[in-house]
């Protein structure tokens, strides 16, 4: 008797299958491999389908006013209430930018597609990065730091109590580019920090995840100014950036008959901006 093949049910060793695994492991490895993706850093604005162009928001401090409870006015013979206060309703305009990565995936030959998919994943979300940090370099973020000389610590508190001073409170973040956290490793170890909890954090895991309260995180992706003499990562508060999501990141596949296989193509579609420069502020030393 012949055997029969029930075509209603996916195998996990068919292509179709595989492609379905591909999917899960290039988001996976996608959200893994982000600093922002994940929205926790940056504020994500969600976007209607369809849309190729978003406003992100932008709110601006108001000053509040009190006034005694039920005070009476023998003028108006009337109630005395608070003031109205209008929020700005301004925002940051951006069209829509496609990061995408594609692979064909042959007929022929093994269907491992775990790999493929995360390279996909890693590539789409590696350039999305790249093009966040780039925000840190806006002309109109205030600067610590001078050219061609090595990161301190001093540095980091300068840039976290600017951000502060500017009364933005919540959580700070810090990202760094490896080789600026190289500098504040190599302070920590020195003769100033024997014996702390800083230089035993340091000596053991690498670097400590906060330093003055903020939370700091590092990345090779953090891009360089100054015709490429210095690294620029950045302290920056809730509100400084902002990213208009269009679709998240997502896998898709289309027939190649002319490759004789299948294509899969990784893609984000979002922009980022610099919504209030003043939230933010730049920290530069050398390469």
């Amino acid at each position: 008797m012949a055997d029969t093949t029930n075509t209603n049910v996916t195998n996990a060793n068919d292509l179709a299958g595989l492609l379905v695994n591909a999917r899960q492991d290039a988001i996976f490895a996608g959200y893994e491999n982000s600093l922002y993706l994940p929205g926790q850093l940056v504020n994500i604005y969600n976007v209607p389908a369809g849309s190729v162009t978003a406003q992100i928001p932008k709110y601006s401090a108001v000053a509040a006013s009190s006034v005694s409870t039920e005070v009476h006015s023998d003028t108006s013979n009337a109630i005395s209430e608070l003031d109205i206060l209008n929020v700005a309703a301004a925002g940051v305009n951006v069209s829509a930018k496609t990061y995408a990565a594609r692979a064909l995936q042959k007929d022929l030959g093994g269907m491992d597609l775990q790999g493929t998919a995360t390279v996909l994943g890693r590539a789409c979300t590696e350039k999305f990065d790249t093009d966040i940090m780039e925000l840190f370099k806006d002309s109109g973020i205030s600067e610590v730091g001078t050219s061609g000389s090595d990161l301190t610590i001093d540095l980091i508190a300068d840039a976290v109590q600017t951000v502060r001073t500017a009364k933005f409170g919540g959580e700070v973040n810090v990202v760094l580019h490896p080789t600026q956290i190289k500098e504040i490793l190599k302070e920590f170890t020195s003769a100033a920090f024997a014996g702390s909890d800083a230089a035993n954090e340091a000596m053991a895991r690498g670097f400590v995840g906060k330093l003055f309260g903020a939370n700091v995180y590092q990345s090779a992706l953090v891009q360089t100014d100054n015709s490429g003499a210095d690294y620029a990562g950045c302290a920056f508060v809730d509100g400084a950036f902002g990213i208009a999501m269009f679709r998240g990141l997502d896998v898709s596949t289309s027939r190649n008959e002319a490759g004789m296989g299948t294509d899969i193509i990784a893609s984000i579609h979002a922009q980022g901006a610099v919504v209030d420069s003043t939230r933010a502020v730049r920290i530069i030393s050398d390469v």
